[in-house]
């Protein structure tokens, strides 16, 4: 295993070495909407434990999501990729009996290293696939009223995740 994860940088700088012609950079970004779920039952269902009478969680799910990303192909069948990806953010409010509320808004944005693989069906198509880790940062600041109340501290969190990121396609 170690030999192999040793070798393979090494091969691919040889292949670049020897195909410099091929070889490429590139630059591009996207546009699109983020959708996320939210577990509003499990929210409400947590104000019910906790002795509230009742409980109703409304959510907005959807935003606005983009990603820039640069890349360089070593060869027509290799490329490596860097990205800035955020995917925009998230709000809720549950409003809970005695009379109160508690609002949130979360927000991921993060960066990538990605493998991208090609193959070439002619001159001007190629089916594609990318693999690699998304480093995400999702920050969320919490809003209480009434007869809800954050202990002290919990009105802003942060948290950092690592997570696989896949894709296929066609160019």
């Amino acid at each position: 295993m170690n030999i192999r994860a040793a070798t393979l940088p090494l091969a691919a700088l040889m292949i670049a070495v020897a195909a410099p012609a091929q070889a490429q950079f590139y630059v591009g970004g996207m546009l699109g909407r983020s959708d996320a779920s939210a577990d509003r039952q499990g929210r409400d269902d947590a104000f019910l434990d906790l002795g509230f009478l009742s409980a109703s969680t409304s959510s907005h799910d959807k935003d606005t999501a983009y990603r820039v990303f640069a890349g360089y192909q070593f060869v027509p069948y290799f490329g490596l990729e860097a990205a800035y990806t955020d995917l925009g953010s998230t709000r809720f409010r549950t409003d809970v009996d005695p009379p109160g509320a508690l609002a949130g808004e979360s927000s991921v944005k993060g960066e990538e290293l990605t493998a991208v693989g090609r193959y070439p069906i002619g001159e001007k198509f190629a089916v594609y696939g990318r693999a690699g880790v998304y480093f995400a940062r999702t920050q969320t600041t919490y809003r209480a009223e009434g007869s809800v109340e954050l202990v002290d501290g919990a009105d802003r969190q942060r948290k950092r995740t690592t997570k696989p990121v896949y894709a296929v396609g066609a160019s």
